[in-house]
């Protein structure tokens, strides 16, 4: 399997265990990075959830949302109009990881674990060459 493939079969379990992982990925993001916390406190459980979904969309997406930069612009966008430091990124994807992880247990395999890393790292990669 692919790294894409790896990290889509963890998220489908995950779907399997129809778990709500949103009020626990951020708590530990918060828990990672304080500052987050205080950045995000206009945001409710809806938005995000939204956001949330979205990045498990990234990490499904190899095109980082097609030919169209899609993800440059949105970091730009975070780092230039809300506030948002780079190093916040890689606090998220991680957090996201150990919470999807934590909740599938035994079902959670070694390889889930290089395609989760992988996948973070090109992610950090990708977001190194937004200015």
């Amino acid at each position: 399997m692919s790294t894409i493939e790896d990290i889509t079969d963890s998220l489908n379990i995950l779907a399997d265990l129809d778990l709500d992982l949103t009020q626990a990925i951020y708590a530990e993001f918060y828990v990672r990075c304080p500052e987050a916390e205080a950045l995000m406190g206009y945001s409710d459980l809806h938005m995000r959830g939204r956001m949330l979904e979205q990045t498990f969309g990234l990490l499904m997406d190899p095109l980082l949302q097609g030919e169209e930069q899609y993800f440059r612009w949105e970091i730009g966008n975070h780092l230039s109009a809300y506030g948002v430091s780079k190093h916040m990124y890689a606090d998220f994807l991680e957090a996201m990881r150990d919470c999807v992880k934590e909740a599938l247990q035994g079902q959670w395999q070694p390889r889930h674990t290089s395609a989760w890393q992988l996948r973070i790292q090109s992610l950090l990669d990708e977001l190194a060459l937004v200015s």
